[in-house]
């Protein structure tokens, strides 16, 4: 893995290949974000841990074991944590089950899932 803008841009070695996979984070301005300079759009953490899920899934029905069903778990719990960090960030008291916050559609708006209400993105 190569950091390119901490936090934010990554690069990620392929396997088979010299390719790479660029990861970007969004970035967002302004005094919720202290010490971003620009922005641009970009995926969040639970949608990053959706995908490893869903990918540690479908190793574990071609090779079942207890350690990549261990893995799941600790993946789903992650993804349900930063929710009820978004939520509690955002003030919302509606807060996503663990899930729904793994399986659930997230908001257009802010990415996130677990609530009926608006969003102020």
């Amino acid at each position: 893995m190569r950091v390119i803008d901490p936090g934010h841009l990554y690069e990620l070695p392929h396997l088979d290949g010299d390719g790479v996979t660029t990861l970007r984070f969004v970035k967002r301005e302004g005094k919720e974000y202290p010490g971003n300079v620009g922005h641009h759009e970009g995926v969040i953490m639970q949608e990053v841990l959706r995908a490893l899920i869903d990918r540690a899934e479908y190793v574990d029905r071609q090779i079942p074991c207890a350690e990549t069903s261990l893995a799941i778990e600790c993946l789903e719990r992650a993804c349900f944590l930063l929710e009820v960090r978004a939520a509690h960030r955002h003030g919302r008291d509606n807060i996503a089950l663990p899930r729904e916050a793994v399986y659930g559609v997230p908001h257009k708006g802010c990415g996130h899932v677990g609530y009926t209400g608006g969003c102020g993105r």
